[in-house]
């Protein structure tokens, strides 16, 4: 009985600091670069276009435009993921794109909402893409997981665009 009662009270306070957490942090953010041996025009070209993002971002099936025009500010998307359990839908839209500068997008879903933004710095032959990533929970308990999800969301985006690397590289 003493065991089950400790288990109760172990359970209901990572609950209660879970449900802390979704109250207190709204949003967490992240940044990272990536080095592409590949000039800056050829790099904005390849993330420019969303039809060929399934090439190099794991989990992608397709994009599907939904409104305004190719790759512009307003433009938005429906971006289809398959995981190896459940299938996930993110509607995208196109917040801003200076040409061969910087794009910012925001991915959202029922349940998450991430706004990135990408610039691109030319190094020689070569371009930098210095990325920011804001996350936010949309309701209290996806922003109590979102602090544990923060390492593995960062490392998939990491992996989109290394893939992204590869890509350009081969």
């Amino acid at each position: 009985m003493k065991v089950l009662k400790a288990t109760l009270v172990v359970v209901l306070l990572i609950v209660s600091t879970l449900l802390l957490i979704g109250v207190f942090v709204p949003e967490v953010d992240d940044e990272f670069e990536v080095k592409i041996d590949r000039p800056v025009m050829q790099v904005y070209a390849g993330m420019a276009n969303l039809q060929r993002a399934p090439l190099w971002v794991g989990g992608l099936d397709s994009v599907e435009q939904t409104g305004g025009f190719l790759a512009m500010p307003g433009s938005t998307f429906k971006l289809y993921y398959s995981g190896t359990e459940t299938s996930v839908v993110y509607d995208m839209e196109v917040l801003e794109m200076v040409p061969l500068k910087s794009i910012k997008f925001k991915l959202y879903n029922d349940m998450f909402e991430f706004a990135v933004s990408i610039i691109f710095e030319a190094d020689g032959g070569g371009t930098i893409l210095y990325t920011y990533v804001q996350m936010k929970g949309k309701g209290l308990i996806p922003r109590s997981f979102l602090p544990l999800l923060k390492s593995s969301i960062i490392e998939a985006g990491k992996d989109n665009f290394n893939g992204l690397k590869q890509l350009q590289e081969q």
